[in-house]
C-alpha cells in the first residue's frame, strides 16, 4: 500500500465520525450529522483506514503493553457516552506525544505518551479526551462545515490529520502549505469550541472512571513547557491547538468534579519504566537514569526502577545481572509478579534456554489460563525448540480472541507451517498482511491457502468464504 491509500482512507474514515458513538439509540431529531453512514459502514471504513496504518507506521509489538493499554482504554470507554464499544486499539512505536481515536473504534496512543505522562491518570486523560472527540461527533460537524467550503479543503485536512496520526507531523504542516494554506490550516485545527468540549467530556469520563480529572490540565501544561522550551510542538498539539486560556478554563472545571487523591499506581509505572528501557539510545544513560530513581523514590517507584535496571541489564545481553534483577523482585514478593516472572522468561528466551521459558510459562498459566503475553512468550519458545505442535494449541484460542492482532497470526503461520499444515500457514499468512494492508498479496496467500485445502470440503468452505469476505473489504468503496 501507498502513503496514498493511507491518506484517501483517512480522509474517508475521519467523515464517518457520526452514528457509531450515540448515547442512545434513537437519532437526535433535528441534527444533521445523523446517517452519514451506517454503523456498519462505519465500524468497517475503520478498520480499513486501520489496515493501511499499520502499512504505513511502526506498531509496538509488546504483549505486556499491548494488554495494560487495552485494559486502560476498555475501562475509560465503558464511562463514556461511547455506545457499546467495539475497539481495536493500536500502540504506535513512536516517542512523540500524540493520541487518536477514528470511527469504527479504532483508538489508538503513541508510546511517546508513557515517556512524558507522570502518572496513570494524565495519559488517561489525553485517552479520555480523544474518546470525546468521538462520541461528541467532532469530525463530523468540521466535514459538514468543509463540505460547504469545497471538497479540495476537506480533502487537504483529512490527508494532513492523517499524516500527523501517523506520526508524520512535519509532511502534514506541509501538505496543508501546498493547498490553500490559511483556509487549510483553520480548519485542521479542532474549532475551541470542539477543544473545549472534548476537555469537559473528557473530564466527566474519568471523573466517572474514579480517575483523577484534574491530571488533564496537568498534563496539558506540561505539553505548553515543552513547546515553549523546545520550540517544536508536541505531535498531539499540532490537531489539538493548546492556549494558556484553555488549560484555565480546564482547570477551573476539573477542582468542580470529583477525584481521589493520586497515588502511585504500579501497572503504570513499571509499563513506563518497560518504554523507557526501550527509547534511552544509550544504556549507561538509561542504568543512571533507574538508579537515580530507585535511590531517591520509594515503594512502586523503587520497585519500578529495579524493574527498569533489570529490563536494561538484559538489553546489554548481561543475562546473569538481569537473572538476578529479575529474581530478586520475584523474591521480594511485591506486586504484579508475572511481570517479573516473564522478565525471567525473557532472560531465558535471549540465551536460548527454551525449556526453561516453557516450564515457568506453564506455572504461570495454571494460574492465569490463556494469559495473552505468556501464550506469546511460549509459542516463540516451542517453535525455536522445533515443537511446533505444541505451540499451535496456545495460538488458536488467541486467533479466535483476537482476530486482529497480525503478531497472533504472524506466529500462528510459523506453528502451522512448521507443523505440516500448509492450508492454515497460508491463510495466518493472509491475515498478516491482510491487517498489514497488503490486500492483493493476502489474497494470494488465500489462492494458495485453498489449493493445499484440496478435498477438505468443511476448510475449504471456511477458506472460500473468507477470501471472498477479504476481496470484498479490499474493493469496497463508501
Amino acid at each position: 500500500m501507498t502513503a496514498v491509500r493511507l491518506l484517501f482512507i483517512g480522509l474517508l474514515c475521519l467523515l464517518a465520525a457520526a452514528g457509531r458513538a450515540q448515547t442512545n439509540d434513537l437519532p437526535e431529531l433535528g441534527d444533521p450529522t445523523v446517517a452519514v453512514l451506517s454503523a456498519d459502514q462505519e465500524h468497517r471504513l475503520g478498520r480499513s483506514w486501520l489496515r493501511d496504518l499499520r502499512g504505513q507506521t511502526p506498531i509496538m509489538e509488546d504483549a505486556l503493553v499491548q494488554e495494560y493499554v487495552e485494559n486502560l482504554v476498555y475501562r475509560l470507554a465503558s464511562f463514556s457516552d461511547l455506545n457499546e464499544p467495539n475497539l481495536a486499539i493500536v500502540v504506535i512505536n513512536s516517542p512523540a506525544i500524540n493520541a487518536f481515536a477514528v470511527p469504527g473504534g479504532v483508538i489508538g496512543l503513541n508510546a511517546g505518551l508513557f515517556l512524558n505522562a507522570a502518572s496513570e491518570d494524565e495519559v488517561a486523560s489525553v485517552v479520555a479526551h480523544e474518546i470525546a472527540h468521538v462520541s461528541q461527533r467532532h469530525f463530523t460537524r468540521r466535514y459538514m462545515d468543509s463540505k460547504r467550503r469545497g471538497p479540495a479543503v476537506l480533502a487537504a485536512m483529512l490527508a494532513s490529520i492523517a499524516l500527523a496520526v501517523a506520526g508524520a507531523g512535519d509532511a502534514g504542516m506541509a501538505g496543508m502549505a501546498a493547498t490553500q494554506a490559511a483556509s487549510i490550516q483553520a480548519q485542521l485545527a479542532y474549532s475551541r469550541q470542539n477543544e473545549y468540549e472534548a476537555d469537559r467530556v473528557g473530564m466527566q469520563t474519568l471523573s466517572r472512571a474514579g480517575m483523577d480529572p484534574t491530571a488533564m490540565p496537568r498534563f496539558f501544561e506540561r505539553m505548553l513547557e515543552q513547546q515553549r522550551y523546545a520550540g517544536d510542538p508536541p505531535e498531539f498539539l499540532l490537531t489539538h491547538p493548546l492556549t494558556e486560556e484553555r488549560v484555565a478554563d480546564s482547570r477551573a472545571r476539573a477542582r468542580n468534579l470529583p477525584h481521589p487523591d493520586s497515588k502511585p499506581n504500579l501497572p503504570f509505572q513499571l509499563v513506563r519504566a518497560r518504554v523507557q528501557a526501550r527509547y534511552f539510545e544509550n544504556t549507561d544513560k538509561a542504568r543512571e537514569y533507574f538508579q537515580g530513581q530507585q535511590e531517591k523514590g520509594a515503594g512502586i517507584q523503587a520497585q519500578a526502577a529495579r524493574y527498569g535496571l533489570a529490563l536494561i541489564a538484559l538489553r546489554d545481553d548481561r543475562y546473569d545481572v538481569a537473572r538476578q534483577r529479575f529474581q530478586a523482585l520475584v523474591d521480594d514478593g511485591g506486586g504484579y509478579q508475572p511481570w517479573y516472572q516473564l522478565g525471567l522468561m525473557e532472560v531465558d528466551m535471549d540465551q536460548g534456554r527454551y525449556p526453561a521459558v516453557i516450564e515457568r510459562g506453564e506455572h504461570l498459566l495454571d494460574i492465569n489460563p490463556g494469559d495473552y503475553a505468556t501464550s506469546m512468550l511460549m509459542s516463540r519458545a516451542y517453535l525455536l525448540a522445533k515443537q511446533p505442535e505444541k505451540a499451535a494449541p496456545l495460538l488458536e484460542p488467541l486467533v479466535l480472541k483476537r482476530p486482529d492482532d497480525p503478531a497472533v497470526w504472524s506466529l500462528a503461520a510459523d506453528a502451522w507451517g512448521n507443523g505440516g499444515d500448509q492450508a492454515r500457514a497460508h491463510r495466518a499468512r493472509a491475515e498478516v498482511l491482510f491487517l498489514r494492508g497488503q490486500d492483493q498479496p493476502a489474497l494470494r496467500q488465500m489462492d494458495f491457502a485453498l489449493k493445499e485445502a484440496g478435498d477438505q470440503f468443511a476448510l475449504r468452505s471456511k477458506l472460500g468464504a473468507r477470501r471472498d469476505e477479504m476481496e470484498r473489504l479490499s474493493k469496497e468503496e463508501f
